[in-house]
């Protein structure tokens, strides 16, 4: 029996970033190009087929090129040009929120099903910096069962097999195969590829792709390429098929071979990319609440477009920070638009509700909870008050706040956002179901101060976190410097010296800045003798099982990073990570990861969380030091193994004034855990009613 010679599936393709080294406007210059370019060889060539995926290359196509796009329509249904990954673009994989993941199905699957009737089977991220454990579980979601994916290389991350089931935590799997060498080639690349690939078929299986065509910028297979694989079809060792991965991947099936199984996440690649430009990081995370609180709100086309902007923003070389400065530009443009739409929404459904208020001699304060989950804490507010204690007439501290039922509601006065006026900052404890809302009441007729005994005492500094009778810091949090020489993704680290070039000393001590029953504040300030500083904010509220830290932090430097040390009291036995979808447990090993939106450390009988929506990244050090990444400064766009001039003109990323808010949990159970990262999302909108009350008093 002659033995089956091995099959060589041929992915004709352009991967085409839409902004890195150039900008959106470029991207869209090449897309339409590249469109045209596939269409004349679908033409040219009756033997091939074309792969192409990103629900926003066709959209774009569609706006600017109706032509091309109907041209683009026909090779699709003669089953020439195949759509893959179902998503809007190929995003980074470690960033964004679940319910961007999944607003990528939504958007994606539903234009490519209404524009081409299409169902998408491939997920198809070749270029993305690495894949979060839980993916498997949204595109299985959206009813696509393969995955086509390049990094980590091999150099970065051995598999069992080059083709695994890759199984999410959850239970969920995909096919997945890690594309041999490169998702590109050229004329004088591909013959070398071509045999090399050939020598790679698993003969349990007899089927690999061999992928082919300029890309990055667009372009395509040349004609030179396609020539050459024709003259290729022939060979005795192996057949050279044009495909396209649903095509192999159904050969991979139908082969019977018993594959192997890789559960979790695909680390690492690109490790600086899980800080480098946070504020794309912030702007992105930031638009994310917003519209998920708001987006009920919008009309049909509002959300979509509001969507559509935002999943462009996840693109792997934006997110990631990885594109030029000028990039970004339009990009943060656009997010801000997103978020201004959404607010809007916000601003006219609560007042809409508000004029239904009848006059009322009490000025009103109210308060909606936006989002699909219960609010319980502590809340500030900065509501108007009467001109007879703005003007320091009387004390703010004679100030009532009450429910409807009249009772009286714990409060406390703060020092305001204004420094010219005595205006009302106060803070109080606030419940609000999903979608509630609550609505308070200002009382000024009281004559005599209210009790303010039983204050909290002002945090000591960053040295001390006991709850319980325990102590959970083992020495004080540090704010360390290291130098990093590597490049904007930091190509070959999986993480960053374990010893800081040197670290920010406080001046002075941390100082009483304001106390009182329902929290109390410190503020302390910390230089690294160059001219960097942090003014930290340390606060102790009631019912709070840990410390709040607010950051604002003044940075000027090159190809550094600046983190935030913590060394727990205690023996850090486990680590667990939050990660788009769920949890992750990690090693102790220093090496550095994204997390979203929390860290917890576990020791025998404690355990110490991190939790923050402004940072992105964190390592863990062997002997559970917790070293959260505050930012990194690399040049935009730099590539090793080019090497920066002392003397230039580019861009750092991360310059200037950053702002942080950090939560410090001491044994959280999973529902304090999730009830601190929904207060840092805002879901409270807060409007008050003046209507009735005596002008006078207002």
């Amino acid at each position: 029996m002659q033995k089956q010679k091995p099959v060589v599936h041929i992915i004709l393709n352009s991967h085409l970033d839409p902004v890195w080294l150039w900008r959106l406007e470029q991207g869209i210059d090449e897309a339409l190009s590249t469109a045209r370019t596939a269409c004349d060889l679908l033409d040219a060539y009756p033997e091939i087929h074309l792969t192409r995926g990103e629900a926003w290359f066709y959209e774009t196509i569609e706006r600017h090129d109706p032509a091309t796009f109907e041209r683009l329509r026909g090779h699709i249904a003669a089953g020439r040009l195949h759509v893959v990954g179902g998503w809007y673009v190929q995003p980074d994989c470690n960033l964004a929120s679940p319910e961007t993941y999944r607003r990528h199905n939504e958007f994606g699957g539903a234009y490519f099903r209404e524009k081409f009737g299409v169902k998408v089977r491939t997920g198809y991220n070749v270029d993305s910096f690495g894949h979060g454990a839980f993916l498997p579980d949204f595109y299985r979601e959206a009813g696509i069962i393969n995955y086509c994916m390049m990094r980590p290389s091999p150099q970065e991350k051995t598999l069992p097999g080059e083709l695994f089931r890759w199984r999410s935590p959850n239970g969920a799997e995909l096919l997945a195969a890690r594309i041999f060498e490169s998702y590109s080639s050229s004329p004088e690349y591909l013959p070398g590829h071509l045999e090399r690939v050939i020598t790679a078929v698993d003969p349990a299986v007899g089927h690999i792709m061999c992928f082919c065509g300029v890309g990055d910028h667009g372009g395509g297979p040349a004609r030179a390429e396609i020539d050459y694989l024709l003259t290729q079809r022939g060979r005795q060792d192996a057949e050279i098929r044009f495909s396209h991965p649903d095509a192999f991947f159904d050969a991979v099936r139908g082969s019977g071979a018993k594959l192997p199984v890789v559960t979790g996440e695909l680390r690492h690649h690109a490790i600086g990319c899980y800080s480098a430009c946070s504020a794309i990081k912030r702007a992105v995370r930031l638009t994310e609440n917003r519209l998920l609180q708001s987006e009920r709100l919008l009309s049909r086309s509002e959300r979509e477009k509001a969507w559509k902007q935002l999943l462009f923003a996840t693109f792997h070389d934006l997110l990631p920070g990885s594109s030029i400065a000028s990039a970004y530009d339009g990009i943060l443009d656009s997010l801000g638009a997103v978020r201004s739409l959404a607010r809007t929404a916000q601003i006219r459904a609560v007042r809409r509700r508000n004029v239904r208020f009848r006059p009322d001699s009490r000025q009103r304060l109210v308060f909606d909870n936006t989002g699909p989950e219960p609010y319980r804490g502590l809340f500030e507010v900065e509501p108007w008050v009467s001109w007879e204690y703005s003007r320091g007439r009387r004390g703010i501290e004679t100030i009532r706040l009450l429910d409807e039922k009249e009772r009286t509601v714990p409060l406390q006065p703060l020092p305001p956002e204004a420094a010219v006026m005595r205006l009302a900052r106060l803070a109080f404890p606030l419940e609000l179901p999903p979608q509630g809302r609550k609505i308070l009441y200002l009382d000024y007729a009281g004559s005599s101060a209210p009790d303010r005994s039983g204050s909290l005492p002002a945090p000591g500094g960053v040295a001390s976190l006991q709850c319980g009778g325990r102590e959970y810091f083992g020495a004080p949090l540090r704010f360390d410097v290291i130098r990093d020489r590597s490049d904007t993704w930091s190509h070959g680290l999986n993480g960053y010296p374990a010893q800081p070039g040197r670290s920010f000393r406080q001046a002075g001590k941390f100082r009483s800045h304001f106390t009182g029953p329902l929290l109390s504040q410190s503020l302390g300030r910390f230089s690294d003798g160059r001219g960097n500083t942090i003014h930290a904010a340390l606060r102790r509220e009631a019912g709070f099982r840990g410390l709040r830290l607010r950051l604002r932090l003044n940075w000027n430097g090159a190809q550094q990073i600046v983190k935030l040390a913590l060394t727990p009291a205690f023996p850090v036995l486990e680590r667990r990570d939050g990660c788009p979808g769920g949890e992750i447990r990690r090693e102790l090993n220093g090496e550095e990861f994204p997390f979203f939106n929390y860290s917890l450390l576990r020791g025998r009988e404690q355990s110490l969380a991190v939790v923050s929506k402004d940072c992105f990244a964190c390592d863990v050090q062997p002997g559970g030091e917790l070293r959260l990444t505050l930012l990194r400064t690399p040049y935009y766009a730099h590539h090793d193994p080019y090497r920066v001039p002392a003397i230039n003109t580019y861009r750092i990323t991360d310059q200037g004034e950053h702002e942080y808010e950090i939560a410090l949990l001491a044994d959280p159970s999973p529902e304090e855990l999730q009830r601190e990262i929904f207060r840092q999302t805002d879901p409270v909108v807060f409007s008050e009613s003046t209507l009735g009350v005596r002008r006078d008093l207002v």
